[in-house]
């Protein structure tokens, strides 16, 4: 392998893979990547086995070949160097050749046959779904997601296509988020359960266009020009979810999303770490926000709302109906409710997330 390239382009498709790479695995290779010569491209790759990265990059290729070099160590030369090209050589077995401006260096890496056979998925049945669009509902679900290990099914977001559009929804069992935006050209399809780090290395791309989605039996890709993210589909049956959201709530409170958001941080702040609640008194006009601790003190905030329906008090995890406020991007919100042991509903009040909701269970505070 020997090819050179332009080193601003080779780092802004090389920093993604350090995302991918498995820096704690038990197999060597899972912790390198696959850089291939050929066709006057750079082919770089990287896996954990359940999500995969590829990309390329345009280069003057003199001699086709590839090696797997460790990922760390490579991008923090790469990124070190002061030059605007950079010369990429294999020296004897397995041995990189780096070469930029004044700087050289040589790494050990192993047999590109050692790497992982990354998964090809066909073309048939691909959506186009603008990448902006996709982000914005991803960072309003991810939240949600389950980080138990134990609860595999949970460990994901839901992707769902009909012939209106799509939805994507998250839950860990004590709140849900679901969100969904209409879009041409949609076909109806089966649900597939898309796991956290897929959905976390989406919401760190930029890229301007359309995301091409598609999936096969046991993998999901999402291609976003010359990159494309594979992962492995999360196996189990997701909940019911529609039966989690409440349709007979009878009592609705309206306020201000930042000033409802600041006074709720405010008043956790004398929370325990193990006892994380605080108590809303909803009445007409306010809502009182209390949190009492035995070995701190207590707090106590006053939110005005436009409230209906005969007065309530609930217990909830303040840290839940934070995150649903930071993902809103509305000026209000929406909650509608039934009584002190139901769950809330949250909705942003107009503006362009109006299909986005999120469910929170209440606690005993």
């Amino acid at each position: 392998m020997h090819i050179r390239l332009d080193r601003g382009q080779f780092l802004s498709e090389l920093a993604p893979m350090q995302g991918i790479v498995e820096r704690r695995s038990t197999i060597p290779v899972l912790s390198h990547i696959l850089l291939k010569a050929d066709d006057g491209k750079l082919h770089v790759a990287a896996t954990d086995l359940d999500v995969s990265l590829t990309s390329s990059v345009p280069g003057d290729v003199e001699e086709a070949g590839g090696i797997a070099i460790q990922a760390k160590k490579f991008l923090e030369i790469v990124r070190a160097v002061d030059s605007d090209d950079i010369e990429l050589k294999l020296e004897g077995e397995n041995q990189l050749g780096i070469l930029a401006g004044r700087s050289r260096f040589k790494l050990l890496g192993l047999s590109p046959d050692d790497f992982p056979t990354l998964p090809e998925i066909g073309k048939d049945g691909e959506i186009a779904i603008p990448f902006g669009l996709l982000k914005r509902m991803i960072s309003q679900v991810l939240f949600a997601v389950s980080t138990e290990e134990s609860r595999f099914q949970l460990n994901g977001a839901l992707l769902e296509a009909h012939k209106d559009g799509f939805a994507l929804v998250a839950t860990d069992g004590y709140r849900l988020a679901m969100v969904e935006n209409p879009l041409q050209g949609m076909k109806k399809a089966d649900g597939v359960l898309v796991p956290r780090k897929a959905l976390q290395e989406l919401l760190r791309f930029e890229f301007d266009g359309e995301v091409i989605f598609r999936r096969s039996e046991h993998h999901l890709s999402f291609g976003l020009g010359s990159r494309e993210l594979s992962c492995r589909i999360l196996e189990g049956s997701f909940p019911d979810y529609e039966r989690v959201i409440a349709r007979d709530n009878d009592r609705t409170a309206v306020y201000e999303r930042k000033a409802l958001l600041d006074a709720v941080q405010r008043v956790a702040l004398l929370t325990g770490d193990r006892a994380r609640g605080v108590r809303l008194q909803l009445e007409e006009g306010h809502t009182t926000i209390s949190a009492a601790n035995p070995d701190l003190g207590e707090a106590v905030e006053d939110v005005p709302c436009e409230f209906e329906g005969s007065g309530i008090a609930f217990g909830v995890n303040p840290d839940y109906l934070s995150q649903f406020l930071v993902a809103c991007t509305t000026d209000q919100v929406r909650f509608e409710m039934k009584d002190e042991n139901s769950q809330a509903v949250g909705f942003p009040v107009e503006g362009e997330d109006q299909h986005y909701l999120c469910v929170i269970m209440p606690m005993r505070v």
